[in-house]
C-alpha cells in the first residue's frame, strides 16, 4: 500500500471512532524539572475524544521502550487507544521524556511527566464533562512500570510544584499495567534472572504502595523474560492491602504478546478483558462503585425488619439467599431513618405491565402522595402505558419531569440498574448508565403546571419547591396486578 493511501486509511479509521486534539506541552516554558541535555524532546499529551461518549472516565495510555524511548503511536498505545475510543471512553496519550536521565533513576523524569499528566487531566476533567475521580493509567513493559509508579507512589512527590495545576492530586483511580518490567529485585534493569520465583526477592524500592493505591487489572504472558511474577507479586501485594484487583496470566505468551497474538487465544482478546473489568468495577457504567467505602448494603440482609418498615405480609424475599425483594400489595417498603444528601443505587425488574416507583424526600408515609418525589418505574412497553404522556414515563420524575432520554428501561423481565442522587433541591437519576433526570425541585413553584408547561396530575397537589429536602425513602409495592422486583440495594450519605 502506498504511504499516502495508508495514511488516509488510518486517518479515516481515527475519524470514525473519535477526534484527536493537538500536542499539549506538559510543562510551562523554562519550568520543566530535572531538565537534561540528553532529553531534547519536550514531553506532551494529546486528548482523544470519542465520537460518541459512553462514560465520564478517562484513560491515560503510555508506551514502553525500556525508558530509552516513548511514543504515542505503535502497537502498545494505538490499539488500546482506538479500542477504548470505540467503546466511548476518552483517552489521553502521553509522550514522556526519554532516553533515561543521567545521574537519576531510569524512570525518574518519566515519573515526573506521569504525575504532571494526571494533574493536567484532573484539572480539565469537569470542564470536559469527565469525572476527576475516574482517571486511569495504562502502559506496557516500562510503560507498565510507569503505570505502577503513577498508581502506587502518588503520595511521594516527584517534583516541586511549578504552577497552580500542581495543587491537584496526582493519584489515579484505577490502573491497567500490561507486562510491567522492573518490579521484582532480580530484574530491576534486566530480565528476571531467577524468573521472579525467589519470593525472598523484594519489590522495587520505588513502588511505595501508599494509601492512595487504586484497584488494578494486570496482564502478563507466562513465557515473558520480564517475568509474569512481576504482575503476580503486585497482585499479591494488593490482595494483602485489601485492594480489589484482577490478574490475567496467559500461557505460552511472550513479552509484547499483543503485537502478534495467536488467533482464538485468551491473549488475543485481552482488550475485551480490560473493558469487562472497567464495567465490573463501575468505572465506565455511569453508576457508582458501591464496593468503595461509605456505602451501606440494604439488600441482601439478614432480615427485612432490620432495614425497613413495612406492612406485615406485603413484602418478602425470593430466590437463593433472600436476595430479591418483591411485594404482593400496593404498600411501600420504607428504609429506616430519614435521609438527606444521599445516593441510592439498586437493581430492579418489572413484570409485564408493572407500574411502581422509588419515593424520596417523603415527609408523611401515611400520605406519601403528594408529600414526596417519586421516580417512576414503569413497563413502558406495555400497551396500557405506551401512550402515556412523557412526564409519566419510566426513569422520570412522576407527573413532573419526563426522562431526558426515552426508552432506557429494559423490557419486562430484564434487570435494570438505577442510581438516584439527591442533594438539597437537586435530584439526578441514572437509569442503565444514562442520565434521565437532573432537576432542581425549586423550579416547581406551582402544583398544577410544570415548568415546561405540562399539567401536573391533580392528586400531586403540593408544589415541590415547598417540600423538605429530608425524609423517608421508599419502594412502591405492587400497584395493580404486576409486581416489581428489587435487589442489590445500596445507599450512602454524600455530605
Amino acid at each position: 500500500m502506498k504511504t499516502g493511501v495508508m495514511m488516509a486509511a488510518i486517518s479515516a479509521a481515527c475519524f470514525a471512532i473519535g477526534a484527536s486534539g493537538p500536542k499539549v506541552p506538559l510543562w510551562p516554558e523554562g519550568k520543566m524539572p530535572s531538565a537534561q541535555a540528553n532529553q531534547p524532546e519536550k514531553p506532551y499529551l494529546i486528548w482523544h475524544v470519542p465520537e460518541k461518549r459512553s462514560c465520564d472516565a478517562v484513560m491515560i495510555a503510555v508506551s514502553g521502550g525500556a525508558y530509552l524511548g516513548s511514543g504515542v503511536e505503535g502497537f502498545e498505545v494505538a490499539p488500546v487507544r482506538d479500542y477504548l475510543l470505540a467503546k466511548g471512553m476518552t483517552v489521553v496519550t502521553m509522550k514522556y521524556r526519554a532516553p533515561r536521565p543521567q545521574g537519576l533513576p531510569k524512570h525518574f523524569t518519566a515519573w515526573q511527566d506521569a504525575q504532571r499528566t494526571v494533574r493536567i487531566v484532573r484539572s480539565e476533567a469537569k470542564e470536559r464533562g469527565l469525572d476527576p475521580h475516574k482517571i486511569g493509567f495504562t502502559g506496557c513493559s516500562a510503560g507498565g512500570h510507569l503505570a505502577l509508579m503513577a498508581a502506587v507512589s502518588s503520595k511521594t512527590p516527584a517534583y516541586a510544584p511549578v504552577d497552580a495545576i500542581d495543587a491537584q492530586p496526582c493519584n489515579v483511580d484505577f490502573a491497567v499495567p500490561v507486562y510491567p518490567a522492573y518490579v521484582v529485585a532480580d530484574g530491576l534493569d534486566r530480565h528476571n534472572v531467577k524468573e521472579g520465583n525467589d519470593l525472598s526477592d523484594g519489590l522495587a524500592p520505588e513502588l511505595a504502595f501508599d494509601a492512595a493505591t487504586p484497584p488494578m487489572c494486570l496482564f502478563h504472558g507466562d513465557k515473558d523474560g520480564w517475568s509474569a511474577m512481576n504482575s503476580v507479586r503486585v497482585y499479591h501485594k494488593l490482595r494483602t492491602m485489601g485492594i480489589p484487583a484482577e490478574l490475567h496470566v496467559f500461557a505460552l505468551e511472550q513479552h509484547c504478546f499483543q503485537s502478534n497474538p495467536r488467533p482464538g487465544t485468551p491473549a488475543a482478546a485481552w482488550k475485551d478483558r480490560v473493558w469487562e473489568w472497567l464495567v465490573s468495577m463501575d468505572f465506565v457504567t455511569g453508576h457508582p462503585a458501591t464496593w468503595t467505602p461509605g456505602w451501606t448494603r440494604v439488600l441482601p440482609c439478614k432480615t427485612l425488619d432490620e432495614v425497613a418498615d413495612f406492612a406485615p405480609g406485603v413484602w418478602r424475599v425470593t430466590e437463593w439467599g433472600g436476595a430479591v425483594l418483591t411485594a404482593t400489595k400496593d404498600s411501600a417498603f420504607w428504609l429506616k431513618g430519614e435521609w438527606e444528601n444521599f445516593e441510592l443505587d439498586f437493581e430492579y425488574k418489572l413484570d409485564p405491565g408493572a407500574n411502581s416507583g422509588v419515593i424520596v424526600y417523603c415527609s408523611d408515609v401515611g400520605r406519601w402522595i403528594p408529600n414526596s418525589v417519586e421516580i417512576q418505574l414503569l413497563d413502558d412497553y406495555a400497551d396500557k402505558w405506551k401512550n402515556d404522556a412523557p412526564h409519566l414515563k419510566g426513569a422520570g420524575l412522576y407527573g413532573h419531569a419526563a426522562p431526558r432520554v426515552a426508552g432506557t428501561t429494559r423490557p419486562a423481565g430484564e434487570w435494570n440498574r438505577m442510581t438516584v442522587r439527591a442533594e438539597g433541591s437537586r435530584i439526578k437519576v441514572v437509569n442503565n448508565g444514562v442520565v434521565t433526570v437532573d432537576a432542581d425541585l425549586s423550579a416547581w413553584t406551582d402544583a398544577k403546571t410544570n415548568p415546561d408547561g405540562s399539567k401536573i396530575p391533580p392528586w400531586l397537589s403540593r408544589p415541590w419547591a415547598d417540600l423538605p429536602t429530608r425524609g423517608r425513602i421508599g419502594f412502591q409495592g405492587m400497584h395493580g396486578q404486576a409486581r416489581p422486583y428489587f435487589r442489590n440495594i445500596f445507599i450512602r450519605k454524600t455530605k
